[in-house]
């Protein structure tokens, strides 16, 4: 394949995944050089990008922007939702703030308090206080993510030192747009070993340090549009809770085959 012209050989690893490309760059200076080409990393950049989104400044080739949108999400709508890139696929993905979620008694200082903590992507977070009444809602436009791809939400928290009242599942729940039907939730337990006999998916740790647990998945296909709508609550046992940290909701690709169709 040495023999066949640079742009030839650039068309072919478009048509290709990433890793493929990124391996093949390995094969011969021919190669490297095709893998290095705009061509090829246009077709992994998405032929949209979300409303306000400005390229960082500095990056001179298609392939620097498509490894900064892996490594370093870019904040739109007034930092409080961010943008980024799946390494494995190129598809987009999102992370909404604490601050652009719908938190009961979000804004009374009694029960919610508004802090700063360093290496975090968003200027505030949410530190719980008390409550006995906890729901958390977020919403996003099936319009921002990427087509034909099998998607998850997760809330993204961690704990102060003395977390409490979060030893019982929470109910947590997913409803896609002109979804008429009631949405059964599922039970989450928001501690890695709860010490339950419910049956609850657990949450678990993430690289940053934070924990995640699942609100649901969807599949994204061509032309969806409509707001999806998550949330964690529990409602109806009178327990105390505090010491729940919040960073957001994050909504990216499942780590699974693409369904097709």
């Amino acid at each position: 394949m040495n023999t066949l012209p640079e742009d030839c050989i650039a068309k072919i690893l478009s048509l290709t995944t990433i890793a493929d490309v990124c391996r093949s760059s390995t094969v011969s200076r021919i190669f490297r050089s095709a893998a290095e080409s705009d061509n090829v990393w246009n077709h992994f950049l998405p032929s949209d990008f979300p409303a306000g989104f400005v390229a960082p400044a500095g990056l001179t080739t298609r392939k620097q922007l498509f490894f900064s949108l892996v490594h370093n999400p870019l904040l739109l709508n007034d930092a409080h939702l961010s943008f980024s890139l799946e390494r494995k696929s190129g598809k987009k993905c999102y992370m909404m703030a604490a601050r652009s979620l719908s938190i009961v008694w979000g804004h009374d200082q009694r029960y919610w308090q508004w802090i700063t903590l360093p290496n975090t992507r968003f200027v505030e977070v949410a530190a719980l206080i008390l409550v006995w009444w906890l729901e958390i809602t977020g919403k996003i436009n099936m319009s921002l993510l990427s087509d034909d791809t099998l998607y998850a939400s997760y809330l993204v928290f961690k704990w102060n030192d003395a977390p409490y009242g979060f030893r019982q599942p929470v109910e947590a729940s997913l409803v896609l747009p002109d979804t008429d039907d009631h949405v059964q939730p599922s039970l989450v337990s928001l501690m890695q070993n709860p010490g339950t006999e419910e049956e609850a998916q657990c949450a678990a740790m993430r690289r940053d340090g934070w924990y995640e647990v699942e609100l649901g998945h969807f599949f994204k296909r061509r032309g969806d549009m409509g707001e999806i709508e998550m949330s964690l609550k529990e409602t109806k046992k009178p327990f105390e809770k505090r010491g729940l940290i919040l960073y957001g909701i994050e909504i990216r690709p499942m780590p699974q085959l693409y369904p097709t169709g």
